[in-house]
């Protein structure tokens, strides 16, 4: 991968310590500012939606689950109910605020309307059992229950849920109920195709939901009040409509559904909300999130869902362009007991790209944080940015954090030497050092001698004049 930043490596930068001046190395180190880049981010796929397919549901998404961005919508920001898919949410609230194996007795009051387990006041559950009945039944009962369990009360869990979704980016939803039944005094229980696709993908990243929501069929075991409840995920495009166990009645529709890849998410039905299906589906390292609200029929729900992900899976591909909790790079830092530090991305960095373009043509930058770091630094500090360019052109970016903790250094960290290398550098003076002496004691050496072989010379001239004279006087007469 080329990685285009302008930093001094480790190997390379101890080459110079060792064998070069404190003054060469710390001109060396100030070179490791990274350039500054353009804050605008151009689109990483090419997204032409003319040869989208026809959707019969009035709202419509696809949204790319790596890099969230989104490859086709309709009327997706508009606010509509969601029925049953608004559980999503209720499950991933539960997962975040109990444990799977803690046991829920149902309280009183528990309403029961429309699709439901009969739960009995009194009956003692886990928290793993409701949450199965939860998404693969699409149990009203058991989102109340799950709720009273959670929140203390319906409305407290409902205000969970609803902070829980502008955390999430859902910034057009507004839940009224754990359960997406449309009651009277329930009619600003509202989202956007949007909204579910980005709650989805946050909840996807949860392993227990990723888990519960692609079982195909579960078994609650008998309770002190209840025999056992066994049935099948109401999610058509993994659960087809030839098995044995019991679906809710709401999505038992006509065809088979099955879809290569589907592994969630949930169905939902309302004669208010009409047909909704969320669905998650992955192929060769691409997860695609697809949604439709207010289809036609139980059939054209799964049918708008399954046309999107054909469309997304023939002509996009996601790129992962740096893993998370794996070191990415390291980033210079001044005054440090070390003089890099690693650095990571908190979640998969991934981009879309249109099948027509390879990975090659992706390029990443980093630009350190504030153009220089300098120690203190603690492990999770944000220390720089990742830019990934599509042929020169910045289309993403995100944080990297610091890998591990690098405390202030000492005196020799001041000039640009890290406590870490100040071995290696008094080794690599010294060395120099010795080379220098050794060198001038040659050059010395070899002047002196030089010197006694023209004093030689020299001697050897004059003796031999002085034979000369000998041999012939009168040659040498003034």
């Amino acid at each position: 991968m080329d990685l285009n930043w302008q930093i001094i490596s480790l190997k390379t930068r101890k080459a110079f310590v060792k064998f070069t001046a404190v003054i060469l190395t710390a001109v060396l180190f100030l070179l490791g500012a990274a350039p500054s880049f353009a804050e605008e981010m151009k689109p990483s796929a090419k997204i032409d939606w003319q040869d989208a397919p026809s959707v019969e549901g009035t709202s419509a998404l696809l949204m790319d689950a790596g890099s969230g961005e989104i490859l086709y919508e309709k009327n997706a920001q508009e606010q509509r109910t969601p029925a049953s898919v608004t559980k999503m949410l209720t499950c991933l609230v539960v997962l975040e605020t109990m444990e799977l194996d803690q046991q829920v007795t149902v309280p009183a009051g528990i309403s029961g309307e429309g699709t439901n387990l009969a739960v009995k006041e009194g009956e003692t559950f886990t928290v793993e059992q409701l949450l199965y009945g939860l998404m693969l039944y699409s149990a009203n009962d058991m989102a109340e229950v799950l709720a009273v369990a959670s929140g203390g009360s319906i409305q407290n869990f409902c205000d969970m849920m609803n902070e829980r979704a502008r955390r999430c980016g859902a910034e057009g939803t507004n839940f009224t109920n754990p359960n997406g039944m449309n009651s009277p005094g329930q009619e600003n229980h509202k989202t956007t195709a949007y909204d579910l696709a980005v709650i989805a993908r946050e909840a996807m990243k949860n392993e227990d939901f990723r888990k519960i929501v692609s079982t195909v069929e579960y078994t609650i075991p008998a309770t002190n009040l209840s025999e056992a409840r066994a049935f099948r995920n109401g999610n058509r495009c993994i659960s087809d409509g030839e098995g044995t166990l019991p679906m809710s009645d709401y999505v038992v529709a006509t065809g088979n559904f099955r879809y290569e890849g589907a592994i969630g998410v949930k169905t939902g039905y309302t004669s208010t909300a009409g047909n909704c299906f969320c669905g998650f589906a992955q192929r060769d390292g691409t997860e695609l999130i697809a949604v439709t609200l207010n289809a036609t029929s139980l059939e054209t729900r799964f049918t708008d869902v399954m046309a999107l992900w054909d469309y997304g899976f023939k002509k996009y591909y996601t790129y992962t362009v740096a893993k998370s909790k794996e070191a990415f790079n390291e980033i210079p830092v001044k005054r440090g007991e070390k003089g890099e530090v690693k650095t990571t991305v908190k979640e998969d960095f991934d981009i879309t790209l249109n099948k027509e373009y390879n990975s090659d043509s992706i390029t990443t930058t980093v630009k350190v944080k504030e153009g220089a770091l300098q120690a203190p630094v603690k492990k999770g500090d944000v220390v720089g940015t990742l830019i990934a360019c599509k042929e020169g052109d910045p289309v993403a970016r995100t944080e990297l954090y610091a890998m591990e903790n690098v405390k202030e250094g000492g005196l020799w960290s001041r000039i640009g030497i890290p406590d870490e290398d100040v071995t290696l550098f008094l080794v690599g003076v010294a060395s120099i050092a010795v080379l220098l002496i050794l060198i001038r004691r040659v050059y010395l050496g070899t002047r002196r001698r030089r010197r006694l072989r023209k004093r030689a010379k020299r001697g050897r001239t004059v003796r031999r004049r002085e034979r000369e004279k000998e041999r012939r006087p009168f040659d040498f007469e003034d």
